[in-house]
């Protein structure tokens, strides 16, 4: 008797707007599959209203949602996150048990996806682990990424460089595969919007020209305190120039960012707007259409760059990660960060410009890697020794 051979369940994991923009294209991919039976889990800040509910534009963009792990965060103090990761990893059990896949698919440094690969260890669930082997030298995401990978099976790098780190954990260099960006080939895939949509959504002035703001919180708090206070010190000093900021993520700190930027709207309503979810079109459109981008997010590295979009990088948040010619780094020093700004809006981003993230090229070896690959061999891990 021939009995029909069971598609391979594989779960993808996301936690936020940023990891959906890069794992996008793969779950088209995955989703196609004949051979695959396609699964998806939110949660983190998809699943928080400060934020905006993100799932929703999960499902808008024709996902079916199998499964919600629930964090109960309320605010960004450590007594919070940690209740939040306790809580998530219960609730892991119980939506990974009831979906069992045959292998969990996730993505970079969150805290929010580290009790989720945890729980798939105890579950004995295989992981593939994405954005490995980078560094962000001065936020927590840093040890979290490479706590990761060394939970995780099958590792996906975005170039040589992350190869190799991930190579020096000691993992199997049969299963780390250099695949490039998804997030980028997301990115060449997308319609972007024009200009003057974004206006109309937005509800601004046509004419102006602006700049997008995007900060997150460093691993200091006075250090945090020190990058906001003075990146808006530095926009006092700015004229002629719309100012669109983004909400800051879900880390610790983030309140004393987003506090702030409340702050400094109310006192420059005429002049600045903030964003609470852009989702993946408008954020990016606005970033494409910008003058530049200013903060410490990895758009200014990733994104940027390859839209040929000036960007200044503040701070120590991304220190570790390689920088395109288009990037100027500057110091939290006001006056820094105003000639920073200043240069950047008069720079013209050459096609020739150097970028360290490139389009993945290999969306089908990707499928066909977790669609194939023996799973109970991959499970039992061995630590591979570099001789020294």
């Amino acid at each position: 008797m021939n009995l029909k051979k069971k598609n391979r369940k594989v779960c993808v994991v996301s936690s936020s707007r940023a990891d959906y923009n890069h794992l996008y294209p793969l779950m088209i991919a995955l989703k196609s599959e004949k051979m695959i039976d396609f699964k998806l889990v939110v949660t983190g800040m998809h699943l928080l209203k400060e934020y905006g509910y993100t799932f929703r534009e999960v499902i808008n963009d024709g996902f079916k949602i199998d499964g919600k792990i629930k964090t109960n965060q309320k605010s960004s103090s450590s007594r919070d996150i940690i209740g939040s990761m306790s809580y998530q990893m219960k609730n892991a059990y119980t939506v990974l048990n009831k979906i069992k896949p045959d292998i969990l698919v996730i993505l970079g440094d969150r805290y929010d996806i580290l009790p989720i690969v945890i729980a798939s260890q105890i579950l004995q669930i295989p992981v593939a682990h994405f954005h490995g082997g980078e560094k962000t030298l001065a936020v927590m995401d840093d040890n979290i990424r490479h706590s990761i990978t060394k939970l995780s099976h099958l590792h996906f790098v975005a170039n040589n460089d992350f190869y190799n780190r991930v190579k020096q954990l000691g993992e199997n260099k049969k299963y780390i595969h250099n695949i490039g960006s998804l997030g980028v080939l997301a990115l060449k895939n997308l319609k972007l919007y024009s200009r003057e949509k974004i206006f109309k959504l937005l509800k601004i002035n046509n004419a102006k020209k602006y700049i997008v703001i995007s900060l997150h919180p460093e691993i200091i708090m006075n250090e945090t305190k020190n990058i906001i206070s003075n990146t808006l010190l530095a926009l006092d000093k700015l004229e002629g120039y719309y100012i669109i900021f983004t909400k800051s993520n879900s880390d610790k700190y983030s309140n004393i960012i987003n506090d702030s930027i409340d702050k400094y709207i109310l006192r420059n309503k005429d002049k600045s707007l903030l964003i609470d979810s852009a989702g993946r079109e408008l954020y990016l459109s606005l970033v494409k259409n910008s003058e530049t981008l200013v903060g410490n997010s990895s758009s200014c590295l990733i994104e940027a760059p390859f839209l040929k979009v000036p960007s200044v990088l503040i701070g120590k948040r991304q220190s570790g990660r390689p920088i395109s010619q288009s990037t100027i780094q500057s110091s939290t020093n006001v006056n820094t960060i105003y000639k920073s700004i200043n240069k950047a809006v008069k720079m013209k981003v050459e096609s020739s410009s150097i970028i360290h993230y490139k389009p993945s090229t290999a969306l089908n070896k990707i499928v066909n890697i977790l669609k194939r690959c023996d799973l109970k061999k991959i499970l039992v891990k061995d630590f591979c020794d570099i001789k020294i």
